[in-house]
């Protein structure tokens, strides 16, 4: 594999903005598909775990965004009349958030490396 990078194409000094901002929107919608996996990989018995399965976007700082994909918390489940705060356990028994991310994980990792090269106006 050779890489041709053409830094001319671009400013090094918003280049790192850049790349953050890059990996954030793969990281969503790579979240996004992850989210999907999970409820389907969810064990269900009142569907209140399949339901709570959700992307959170955190705040943006210099240097860092933040994207999760979180269960549990804020869906009731109807059959005790408490919120789903068994998702880690069932998780143990039962992964279904693992495997979701093992199926993104691969297109996350080509999807970064092939921004770098892109913003930085190269070509492989």
């Amino acid at each position: 594999m050779s890489i041709t990078i053409d830094v001319t194409k671009t400013s090094i000094a918003t280049l790192p903005e850049q790349m953050l901002d890059y990996a954030k929107e793969v990281l969503l919608d790579q979240a996004r598909l992850m989210v999907g996996l999970a409820q389907v990989y969810a064990p269900v018995d009142t569907g209140a775990l399949r339901d709570s399965i959700r992307v959170e976007v955190g705040g943006e700082g210099a240097g860092w965004r933040q994207v999760s994909v979180r269960a549990g918390g804020y869906i009731m489940n109807p059959k005790t009349g408490r919120l789903v705060d068994y998702a880690g356990i069932v998780e143990m028994r039962q992964p279904y958030m693992a495997p979701a991310w093992e199926e993104v994980a691969p297109t996350i990792r080509e999807m970064l490396q092939n921004g770098v090269v892109e913003k930085m106006g190269g070509t492989t």
